[in-house]
């Protein structure tokens, strides 16, 4: 999860009424990667068994690297748009969808990218490719967002 803190002109009764209105009826959160009824079980499960590893996977841990590599993007992005929000010039929902895309691509990303550990020989030689974590590219297309 990834805070962010506002700072605005004003004393601290006005700036925390300006995030109350601003907020108020969009107690809204960002689900990034696979969430729960957006991602069929196959690709869940391939998802979890590379994030974590299994007795025959090495733990690849995308969705961890993505976030400790991206973090100070997130809350520079936040610490943006809250101040957008509370401008009038944005709303919560729009903020939560730009950053979801933003992170889908950077989970994607982190799915091709990442090479470590390598793969067996006998795998790379049944899926031709060197890539831990694509093999069809099925999980790597089921990565996604809501904003619930």
């Amino acid at each position: 999860m990834v805070f962010a803190k506002v700072r605005s002109k004003g004393n601290a009764k006005e700036r925390l009424d300006k995030i109350k209105a601003a907020t108020k009826g969009h107690e809204q959160r960002l689900r990034a990667g696979f969430p729960k009824g957006k991602t069929d079980s196959f690709n869940l499960n391939k998802a979890i068994w590379n994030e974590f590893g299994t007795v025959n996977i090495p733990e690849r841990p995308f969705m961890r690297n993505t976030v400790a590599k991206k973090k100070s993007i997130y809350k520079r992005h936040m610490r943006k748009a809250a101040s957008q929000i509370m401008a009038g010039s944005s709303t919560i929902p729009v903020v939560l969808n730009k950053l979801g895309i933003l992170v889908q691509g950077d989970i994607q990303g982190e799915i091709t990218s990442l090479n470590s550990p390598p793969n067996a020989p006998s795998t790379i030689r049944q899926k031709g490719s060197s890539n831990p974590l694509i093999d069809t590219s099925a999980m790597r297309q089921a990565v996604t967002w809501e904003v619930k």
